[in-house]
Order: C-alpha cells, then structure tokens, then sequence
C-alpha cells in the first residue's frame, strides 16, 4: 500500500496505536524540527503525544498547540531573535530565559497544557540533583521556556522547590519519556548526527564545547535505541546559534523527513498488515 493510504486505514481504525514524536534539543538547530513537521503535515501522519527538549520543546508544543509548521516557519523568519539575550547581575547564569516565554506568551494560541489538542511533554533537568524532570502540567509557555534554559548561559528556573534547567542535560533526545507515556510507534528527530564531525577543537573554548557534545551525544545514542524511525537533518555544519539560517535549517529538516518516507511506509504497513 501507499504512504496515504496506509495513513487513512489507521485513522478509520476505531483503536490503533499510539504514534509520538521525540524531538531533540538543539538551539538553533532545533529549526529543522520545522522541516520535518512540514512533510508529517504533508502525509497526513496522525501524531498523538509530543515530547520535546529545549528547541524541541519550543517547536513542539506549537505544534501540539494546533500551529501549522508553515506558520511557525513564517514566525521564525520574521522573529528578532534578541529576545534570548536578557543579561542577569547574579545567579546560575549569565542571561535571564524570561525573554523566551515572553516571546512564546506572544505567538501560543493556548495558555494551559490540558488546552493542547495534542498532548505534549517538556523535559527539565534538576540542577540540584541531576534528575530528570518531566512538565505536563500547567502553563505551557513557563515550561518550555524551563527546557530552554541551558545551565551556565541562563540562570536556573525555581519552580516547586526546585532549581530547573535544559532537559538536554540528562535526555536530550527525549524517548525515555515519549515511550513511557506511551508512544507505541515512536519517531524521533536527532539533530546531532553529524555535528561532532563538523566540530574543529582548536581552542580551549570550541575544545570544551566538543568535550561537552561527546558525552551527550553518547547520551542521544542510547535514546535512539528505543526508537522506531528517526530523522537526521545535516544541520552540524551550522552554528548552534545560527538563528538567522531559517530557511536552510527548514530545508535540512524537510530533506531528511522526505528520505524517511520511504521507511515510513514500510513501519505503517507492518502495524496495518499485523492488525
């Protein structure tokens, strides 16, 4: 069977299982994930649950919102992207990651996560204790912006006690959690493929930053075992904190989901035909 018509038999099923989307964290990279939900959108795949980490919690809980990846494209293009830079005196960080949920605050049709037609997760990492800590309840917008909060750039979030900061610290590629609140077909978005081949470690700083990517990318390796397909846009030859490159990121995005249709199919063909 075609892609279509393998979409439309499992929405006319009166149960099938559920589809979920793991999308990683990034910074700038993480607009590619615009990309990707462009050529989902496209082929009409029915996502049921969301989780995503710093740029992909920004990116997906718009998504999950009811944004189209067409909108969020438009919105990326024409955003000053200052907003990330507001200077704090003291703290954890250095920067104030208030501007990103003023920022969400402006553009987020909804207000509470139980608003969200699509269920979605955003994950934080405790900076006390290095847990996990999953955010699905509440505002939206305040949780993303604690996924984002990368530590040492941002000062850390107090929320319920606890001092909160990037999820990518302990699953930056979040399919623990996507398989947990039970994502049955799991599709994830790897953004860190190729970027430690891109990497040139010839200073103490970019030297820290490659030692840094190392372990985390073993971290993302582990997660993308319990993954059904996963979609790797080439975007590591970009900066991190290339936020003017928004077509391009969009393009990668959508180049590496349509190399994936093919394989798309063939996992909705075997649910379809073993049901």
């Amino acid at each position: 069977m075609k892609l279509d018509s393998l979409v439309q038999e499992l929405k006319n099923r009166p149960t099938r299982p559920r589809i979920g989307l793991a999308l990683a964290g990034g910074a700038a990279r993480g607009l590619a994930h615009i990309g990707v939900l462009q050529v989902l959108e496209e082929v009409k795949l029915p996502v049921d649950l969301i989780v995503g980490t710093s740029a992909g919690a920004i990116v997906g809980s718009l998504w999950a919102s009811g944004m189209s990846a067409q909108k969020m494209h438009r919105i990326a293009r024409a955003t000053e992207w200052w907003f990330l830079a507001k200077p704090v005196v003291f703290g954890t960080g250095l920067l104030h990651s208030h501007g990103i949920e003023s920022w969400l605050d402006r553009i987020f049709p909804v207000d509470k996560f139980a608003d969200l037609p699509i269920q979605f997760i955003a994950t934080a990492t405790d900076f006390r204790t290095g847990e996990l800590v999953v955010l699905d309840t509440g505002d939206v917008t305040h949780a993303v912006r604690i996924s984002c909060t990368v530590p040492g750039v941002y000062q850390a979030v107090e929320y319920q006690g606890r001092a909160l900061v990037d999820g990518g610290l302990v699953q930056n590629l979040p399919a623990q959690v996507a398989r947990a609140f039970g994502a049955e077909i799991l599709i994830a978005v790897d953004l860190h493929s190729d970027v430690l081949e891109h990497e040139t470690p010839q200073t103490v700083l970019v030297s820290l930053i490659h030692s840094a990517n190392i372990l985390q990318r073993q971290q993302e390796l582990a997660q993308l075992r319990l993954v059904d397909l996963v979609v790797q846009p080439k975007v590591g030859e970009f900066s991190a904190v290339s936020f003017k490159s928004v077509d391009q990121f969009v393009e990668r995005g959508r180049v590496a989901a349509q190399a994936k249709l093919e394989e798309l199919t063939s996992l909705l063909g075997k649910v379809v035909g073993g049901n």
